[in-house]
């Protein structure tokens, strides 16, 4: 009888998200934030190829990385006060520039201007998911609506994860890694300019000087969500580190993609019921739960390394606290953000991933090729730790208008 009543609620709650903002709306923004997942092992694979180095490669990856975690709020301070059409399709020809320096750098220049156009390319590199969630702020008039809309873009972002370095894989393979991040190129070519140019554009001019002083600045405060999202971006990053060494010493790194990916599949499950939690299930409380949740999987992972069947198992346990706190923290923090601030404070907590994507992949895979994979595991639940801590300072007031 439940189940009766609760499937088609659930269904109708997603169905309103192509009323509100057209039926291709979502595609075209999970297409167009494919690149943001692409680029920083593109640059690796490419750098490394055209060097001979991996260690050249993979500062040039991590150059990526760190333009992007400045470039990101950069751009969305701008998308604020300019609106999201003009600074999107500026920052998609900046972004195509810089690809050619790198593509000129590589074969006439030495490591110093490599990495400096590797981090261009980073910096000019547009995040559709921070701009999109920024634009449902301004859509959806019913918090409900916004809560539906985060949980859908969750399930996007870890869909585009797995998905994104696996194409550029595939695209390496067939092809070579300068088509790797060509492909990216294109995607960010056509689907982010048609996210420019989609009609909830309008939703996101600028607001007149007067209102947008009265609207107030972004709160200090948003600094605690930005330290939530650096502690899942190290979740990731140290998963991933950890599950391919776990791989590793069964003889198949190749395998460690496979058992990772086994999280997107409790991720997408619990992130699309997550509407369906009572409004007394508080933020703070979600933020919590998932914390320990997290810190749980983790200390799974960890007694299981050796075994890559019970390794999967344990990483889907992990995914069952991923996704649901992507969306609980971009949540609280939009209520954070005062009118006509969104893209910013969005971009903020795009930068929180990618900075704790690096962190999470060093400092665990440091530990996994010195003490085993196990020891990787152990960045996850600190990370686990330290998010669950967090929620007992997460700002609960309500500060949009």
């Amino acid at each position: 009888m439940s189940t009766t009543t609760t499937a088609p609620t659930l269904l109708s709650r997603y169905a309103r998200l192509p009323q509100i903002a057209g039926p291709t709306y979502l595609p075209l923004t999970a297409l167009g934030r494919l690149p943001i997942t692409m680029v920083p092992l593109a640059v690796l694979a490419l750098v490394t190829a055209a060097s001979g180095s991996v260690a050249v490669g993979g500062l040039a990856s991590a150059a990526a990385a760190v333009g992007e975690a400045v470039g990101v709020p950069v751009v969305g301070w701008f998308a604020d006060r300019r609106g999201q059409r003009t600074v999107l399709l500026t920052v998609v020809l900046l972004h195509l520039l810089a690809l050619a320096g790198l593509f000129t750098a590589l074969g006439t220049a030495g490591t110093p201007v490599v990495l400096a156009a590797a981090a261009g390319v980073g910096f000019t590199l547009p995040s559709v998911g921070g701009f999109s969630r920024a634009r449902w702020l301004r859509m959806a008039r019913d918090p409900h609506d916004v809560t539906t809309a985060f949980a859908a873009e969750g399930t996007i972002d870890e869909a585009t994860f797995i998905l994104g370095p696996a194409l550029v894989g595939a695209v390496g393979v067939l092809g070579s890694p300068a088509a790797a991040l060509l492909t990216s190129a294109g995607l960010t070519t056509v689907f982010v300019s048609a996210f420019a140019l989609h009609r909830t554009h309008r939703h996101t001019a600028p607001l007149p000087g007067a209102e947008r002083r009265a609207a107030g600045r972004v709160p200090w405060t948003v600094a605690v969500p930005v330290l939530g999202m650096l502690c899942l971006g190290t979740v990731f990053g140290a998963t991933q580190t950890g599950v391919t060494a776990a791989a590793e010493t069964v003889g198949s790194a190749s395998l460690g993609s496979l058992v990772y990916a086994v999280s997107a599949i409790g991720s997408t499950v619990t992130t699309l019921c997550l509407v369906l939690l009572p409004a007394r299930f508080t933020l703070r409380a979600r933020w919590a739960v998932c914390g320990l949740g997290l810190l749980a999987g983790a200390g799974a992972m960890a007694l299981v390394a050796d075994r890559l069947g019970a390794l999967a198992v344990a990483v889907l346990f992990l995914g069952l606290f991923v996704g649901p706190a992507l969306v609980t923290v971009n949540t609280l923090a939009a209520r954070l953000a005062p009118q006509g601030r969104g893209a910013f404070l969005m971009a903020l907590l795009n930068s929180g991933i990618v900075l704790g994507v690096a962190t999470g992949a060093s400092a665990g895979g440091a530990l996994a090729e010195h003490h085993g994979p196990a020891w990787g595991f152990a960045v996850v639940a600190a990370a686990g730790a330290l998010l669950a801590a967090t929620a007992a300072v997460a700002p609960a007031r309500d500060v949009r208008r």
